[in-house]
C-alpha cells in the first residue's frame, strides 16, 4: 500500500508517517509543557519548522547541480526531497540554542517518541511478498500488443500516468528528458485508462518524444501493482524485482537518486 486513501484522495504513506511522528512529538511536548515547563510547547512547533527547513535545505545542497538549472524548483516542496539527517541536526541545534540545559532531556524524550512512532510505521509491509515486473500485455500508440516482461535485462523505470492528471503533466517532460540521458535504463510510460488519440495529442502539444509510451485502456497495470493514485513510478532491477515505488510527482533530484540505487 502506497497511500492512505481518504475518499478520492491518496495521501502518500511516507508523508502520513512523518505527520504522525511529528504529531506524537507535539503531543508529548504539550504534556511536558503542562507538567514541567511551558516553554516546551512553543519549542516543539519551532523545532519542527526549523527541522523541516533544514531537511529541505540539506537536500537541495546535496543536489545543487540539479537545482542550479532552475533555482525556483528548490521551492517545489510538494515534489518531496527532504534529508532526515539534516532535519535532525537543524532541530537539535535549535534545541541546544533555545532551551536551558535542564530541559534538554525533556526535549530529547519528545524527539525519541517521534522516532519510535516513525520506526513503528517503517516496519509496515516488511513481510510483504516480493513484487516483480508483471507480464501484463499493453499496447503501443500504433496498436501493437507488447508484454512488460520484454523489458527484462535492464533496469526499468515504470511510470503510470494520465493526460488528465496535473502532476503527471508537470513531471512527464522532465522524465522524458532524463530517459534520453540514461539509455542504459528502460523508461516505460504507461497511460492509464486512455486511448491513443488523447495520449498522442498531449505528446504532440508538449513536443515530447519517448521511446516507450504504452497504453493501458483497461488499467491492468493498476490492478497488477495495486496503484492507488497517479502518478506512481516503479523502479525494477534487471531481473524484474521491485526495488522501490513512489506515489506522487517526482523532482529530477529524487528521480536521479532512485536511479543511483537502481543501478
Amino acid at each position: 500500500m502506497d497511500a492512505l486513501q481518504v475518499g478520492p484522495l491518496a495521501l502518500p504513506w511516507a508523508r502520513v508517517q512523518v505527520a504522525l511522528a511529528l504529531l506524537a512529538m507535539v503531543a508529548v511536548a504539550e504534556v511536558l509543557a503542562r507538567r514541567v515547563d511551558r516553554r516546551l510547547s512553543p519549542w516543539a512547533y519551532n523545532a519542527i519548522l526549523v527541522g523541516l527547513l533544514g531537511a529541505r535545505v540539506g537536500f537541495v545542497l546535496e543536489n545543487a547541480s540539479v537545482y542550479a538549472r532552475d533555482l525556483l524548483s528548490a521551492l517545489y516542496v510538494w515534489q518531496g526531497g527532504f534529508d532526515p539527517l539534516w532535519g535532525i541536526l537543524a532541530g537539535g541545534g535549535y534545541t541546544l540554542m533555545t532551551l536551558p540545559k535542564h530541559l534538554w532531556r525533556y526535549a530529547a524524550l519528545a524527539g525519541v517518541v517521534a522516532l519510535l512512532v516513525a520506526g513503528l510505521f517503517l516496519t509496515r509491509g516488511q513481510g510483504d511478498k516480493e513484487q516483480r515486473l508483471p507480464p501484463v500485455s499493453l499496447y503501443t500508440l500504433g496498436g501493437t500488443e507488447i508484454s512488460l516482461d520484454r523489458f527484462l535485462g535492464k533496469p526499468v523505470v515504470l511510470n503510470a500516468w494520465a493526460t488528465w492528471c496535473p502532476p503527471c503533466r508537470r513531471e512527464l517532460p522532465m522524465m522524458v528528458r532524463v530517459s534520453q540521458e540514461n539509455p542504459d535504463v528502460y523508461f516505460v510510460f504507461v497511460s492509464q485508462g486512455e486511448g491513443p488519440e488523447a495520449v498522442r495529442r498531449f505528446l504532440e502539444e508538449q513536443g515530447l518524444t519517448a521511446e516507450w509510451v504504452l497504453l493501458d485502456p483497461e488499467t491492468r497495470l493498476s490492478q497488477a501493482l495495486g496503484i492507488q493514485g497517479l502518478p506512481t513510478t516503479f523502479f525494477f532491477d534487471r531481473e524484474g524485482r521491485l526495488v522501490s515505488r513512489h506515489l506522487g510527482e517526482l523532482s529530477e533530484a529524487l528521480l536521479l537518486g532512485y536511479l543511483r540505487v537502481l543501478r
